[in-house]
């Protein structure tokens, strides 16, 4: 975890229980600007931000997230998660694109773990950490495949901004 830079989120989580909270923060975001619109005027979250409240290093390389086509979705699971293609299938099949639910991640990580597979657990509670914090969406059950691709080597994780 250490290597990965990223353990200050392990004590940040998102309180999911004020869905009214939640969805006014979600309705005032505008994706094209990266802003919340209040009635103060446009308010931004900043890298310094980001290192205040989350305590993550800033400094680094960026890492391009490229937009996946779901076989390579399903690649990326069967490599990086070692589940059968049939999961994989399923499991974005379920989530309607190029996602998988937290839940799932959460059992993924214990089974990973009873087997002693020390590297694929560690890949499977990441991408669930950053589902649970930096990428939560609206549903706050969902996380985007794409972000698992920065875990195929846990060695450079720590390497990005």
């Amino acid at each position: 975890m250490a290597v990965t830079k990223l353990s200050p989120l392990i004590t940040c989580s998102l309180d999911t229980r004020d869905q009214g909270l939640m969805s006014a923060f979600m309705e005032r975001w505008h994706k094209e600007t990266s802003t919340f619109r209040q009635s103060v005027g446009e308010v931004t979250i900043t890298l310094d931000d980001v290192a205040s409240l989350l305590h993550l290093p800033i400094t680094g390389a960026f890492h391009t997230f490229e937009p996946l086509h779901m076989d390579d979705v399903m690649l990326l699971l069967v490599e990086l998660h070692e589940v059968s293609v049939e999961e994989a299938r399923a499991k974005t099949v379920q989530c309607h694109g190029a996602y998988v639910r937290l839940s799932w991640l959460q059992d993924v990580y214990r089974s990973k773990c009873d087997t002693v597979q020390w590297t694929l657990a560690a890949q499977a509670y990441l991408l669930h950490l950053l589902g649970c914090t930096l990428f939560v969406n609206k549903s706050a059950t969902h996380v985007h495949m794409v972000y698992l691709d920065a875990f195929r080597d846990l060695t450079h994780s720590g390497s990005y901004t």
